[in-house]
């Protein structure tokens, strides 16, 4: 019955950090910030999918990071919207899992890259689809990805290392 209970509260935490991941990417979607390069964000969904990679393992990140792909682009947006938002996610996700396991507890420095890839994972999917390549935008798309990756670490490190969700092994 323990095991059955551990699984229940395991599937609960990733349903709500699915949920978490959306409402703050539908944020981010209406509540854009003025910036002065076109295209870049914070990534607030981006601290929902860090911090189940830290909290609950690979599996529930990707399922968390699936799901928020998916919903996003049926109720917010149409394939191509699909393709820039997985490209950057999964390579950002790919690049994160790695460096998580070279890196360990730093979880800025995991964020970092993850934002950076994201960006870069974008560039790519807009090279291909676009028949254009877009290389000058690339060092403001990584300046841009090394900011919000720091944000959004910082966060994601603040709670982890707070009372609730502190790791006792």
């Amino acid at each position: 019955m323990h095991n059955k209970l551990k699984k229940t509260k395991q599937l609960a935490v990733t349903a709500m950090l699915l949920v978490v991941a959306f409402i703050l990417s539908w944020i981010e979607m209406i509540v854009s910030l003025p910036m002065i390069v076109p295209g870049i964000k914070i990534g607030l969904a981006n601290i929902a999918i860090l911090f189940a990679l830290y909290y609950c393992g690979l599996p529930d990140a990707l399922l968390v990071l699936a799901g928020r792909l998916l919903l996003s682009a049926v109720l917010f947006g149409n394939v191509s919207s699909l393709i820039f938002s997985a490209a950057g996610g999964i390579l950002s996700f790919i690049v994160m899992c790695v460096c998580k396991r070279l890196f360990g507890k730093h979880i800025i420095y995991v964020s970092i890259t993850g934002g950076v890839f994201h960006n870069i994972g974008q560039l790519i999917a807009a090279s291909i689809v676009l028949s254009t390549p877009f290389l000058y935008y690339a060092p403001y798309l990584i300046i841009g990805g090394i900011a919000a990756g720091a944000f959004d670490g910082f966060i994601v490190s603040r709670v982890l290392h707070s009372g609730p969700f502190k790791k006792t092994n």
